[in-house]
């Protein structure tokens, strides 16, 4: 504001003489370099006060923004209602593309059940309803929900018991009259509702309190992904604490600090012994010291929507960047609360000294002009789990030898505007680390049939899934994960492997606007593993056919890195009054790294043939 002051008394003192002047003698006597530099002087001061002024409005705007207020606006609601209703059919034919059993006894993607070497083709319907309320208490105050109403409910899948009974000598599904969930259907695997996240954001005169259970967001998304879009399945939700503080200056521009605490395992809880074991009262946290917790914090220099539209509406650049820090730690580990629960008793067991930590960094970057957009998101765990047991059976449990965390994974995209409004071409290349331990490592968990959870028992090469560690000879997990809410493509990603994983892709895009509210996005993605080892095709000495001793043999061959060729389209309708549609169709060609040639036992080469994937999705927003 100082320097506002000053330039509005340089213009006052410049444009005094020029008045005396006037008064003393006819315009045609002054000289005119002095008029000139008089004149310029002027300019120069305008030109200063404009600045000042539109710099004063811009920072005090990009302050209200970052903290969720506005100067000036309408009179308060105390309830707001935003969310969808969205139905989607989807047809999936032959993801599984091999026809085969990988080395572990599993397909690449769930088979029909009736003749699963027939016609491979699954089809589903599936609805949602999302209800996103906001009580806003004061102007400084409100309270934020989301809560799904039959989330992801498959058409069909709940034939009533209310009405139709399941002992009755009538083929009750064939005959079934009504539709309706109960709580006790031994075929839901999910609540009719569900609250999933709640969460109260204070505007305080120095920064946005936020605190709750809270989507968490960041950067292009492969860390941290809300998964907001209507087509979602997928998106983080965490129990967290955090600090929003206004924009400062410094030599890098207006950074955000937002300190951040993540609550992420509580450990054993012990119930509110006036309760009785009726869910009333307080449950405390029975050990402190086996508590998980996440202290973190973000530094960004972020434009918000409105500022990016006012500099590329002045034909300016947006710069923005960010640094997001998470150190990640828990000491102690009880294996039995996970089973038991409050059923069990805790007294006197030995807990899994778990001393387990993690530094876990992301660096994003974006630069927009109004026809070129530059983003880029990289990420890196470094940590170390010295006992990383989840032995639940045995009184003390069994100890593992440590594992370290090493871990890297980034994207990079640019798009640029062929036909301002009308026509974007782009590319995008991204990559996930991983090593050669047999399978991808997206279902870790994953066990060979015939052997349980709780017995380290690894998936031999030529897996498709599998634990990257491996007692004894593997102790570094270096397989970074994309979030699942980050969307590559339609088919071998999404579907059929889940996440980004010890691999890399290669995507160039086409966005075209057929008209207003109707667009159309394609893509082609190469994709191909870090390391062939990881993929199906890796094959093991045939001759060993016990199942123990092939999961701990070496490849005699590491397959094929190349996994696929995929080619997909989605059209999106936007009506502009609440209705969406799209349509989206995927074609994924295999390529030799998707082959499986069975398990040790029964070695059968599996046949690569094309895969489909279509689905329709119809929304009504509010």
């Amino acid at each position: 504001m100082s320097r506002l002051l000053a330039a509005l008394a340089a213009l006052l003192l410049l444009a005094a003489p020029a008045r005396a002047e006037d008064d003393k003698k006819p315009d045609a006597d002054v000289d005119a370099k002095t008029k000139a530099a008089i004149q310029r002087e002027v300019e120069r001061a305008k030109e200063d006060l404009r600045n000042e002024v539109r710099a004063e409005m811009q920072g005090a705007q990009s302050a209200a923004e970052f903290l969720g207020t506005v100067a000036e606006g309408p009179k308060l609601e105390f309830f707001t209602l935003d969310g969808y209703l969205r139905f989607r059919g989807q047809l999936m034919v032959n993801l599984d593309v091999t026809g085969g059993l990988d080395a572990a006894g599993f397909s690449l993607f769930p088979r029909p059940l009736v003749d699963p070497g027939g016609s491979d083709t699954l089809d589903t319907a599936n609805m949602r309803l999302r209800l996103e309320p906001t009580l806003n208490v004061s102007e400084n105050v409100r309270v934020r929900a989301q809560v799904d109403v039959l989330d992801n409910q498959v058409l069909g899948s709940s034939t009533s018991r209310l009405f139709d009974d399941p002992s009755s000598p009538y083929p009750v599904p064939f005959y079934g009259s009504s539709r309706a969930v109960a709580g006790s259907d031994p075929r839901a695997d999910r609540p009719a509702i569900s609250p999933k996240r709640v969460w109260a954001e204070v505007q305080t005169p120095v920064g946005l309190l936020s605190f709750g259970r809270m989507p968490s967001e960041w950067g292009l998304g492969i860390l941290a992904n809300a998964g907001a879009g209507v087509d979602d399945d997928f998106g983080d939700t965490v129990d967290r604490l955090q600090f929003a503080l206004p924009p400062v200056g410094t030599p890098l521009g207006r950074l955000a600090f937002v300190p951040i605490l993540d609550f992420d395992s509580e450990g054993v809880l012990a119930a509110d012994p006036r309760s009785g074991g009726t869910g009333v009262g307080q449950p405390l946290d029975a050990e402190p010291a086996d508590d998980g917790r996440t202290y973190g914090v973000k530094v960004a220099r972020l434009d918000t929507e409105d500022e990016v539209r006012r500099k590329l509406e002045r034909k300016e650049a947006s710069v923005n960047f960010g640094a997001y820090y998470n150190y990640r730690a828990q000491r102690y580990f009880y294996p039995k609360w996970n089973e038991d629960g409050f059923g069990g008793t805790y007294d006197g067991q030995t807990p899994v000294h778990r001393s387990a930590y993690a530094h876990i960094a992301d660096l994003w970057f974006r630069w927009l002009t109004p026809r070129l957009r530059v983003e880029a998101e990289v990420a890196g765990i470094y940590g170390h789990v010295s006992n990383p047991s989840s032995d639940a059976v045995n009184e003390p449990p069994v100890a593992l030898p440590e594992v370290l965390l090493r871990q890297w994974g980034g994207s990079l995209l640019a798009e640029y505007k062929v036909a301002p409004n009308k026509v974007t071409l782009g590319a995008e290349i991204g990559a996930a680390s991983g090593d050669d331990a047999p399978g991808f490592g997206n279902v870790p968990s994953r066990v060979v049939p015939g052997t349980t959870a709780n017995t380290f028992y690894p998936t031999p090469y030529g897996s498709v899934e599998g634990a990257q560690w491996r007692p004894g000879s593997d102790r570094t997990i270096r397989n970074f994960r994309f979030n699942p809410a980050y969307r590559v493509d339609l088919v071998l990603w999404r579907h059929v492997l889940g996440q980004v994983t010890d691999a890399m892709y290669l995507k160039p895009t086409l966005r075209w606007n057929i008209f207003p509210g109707l667009r159309l996005d394609a893509a082609l993605v190469y994709s191909r593993a870090i390391f062939a080892e990881s993929t199906p095709s890796a094959r093991i000495d045939p001759t060993i056919t016990d199942p123990a001793l092939a999961a701990a043999a070496p490849p005699v061959d590491k397959g094929s890195p190349n996994l696929g060729l995929e080619a997909d389209a989605t059209l999106t309708y936007t009506s502009g009054d609440g209705f969406q549609a799209f349509f989206e169709w995927g074609v994924l060609q295999p390529l030799e790294g998707l082959r499986t040639h069975g398990t040790a036992a029964a070695p059968v080469e599996g046949t690569l043939s094309r895969a489909h994937f279509l689905a329709v999705g119809l929304a009504a927003k509010f």
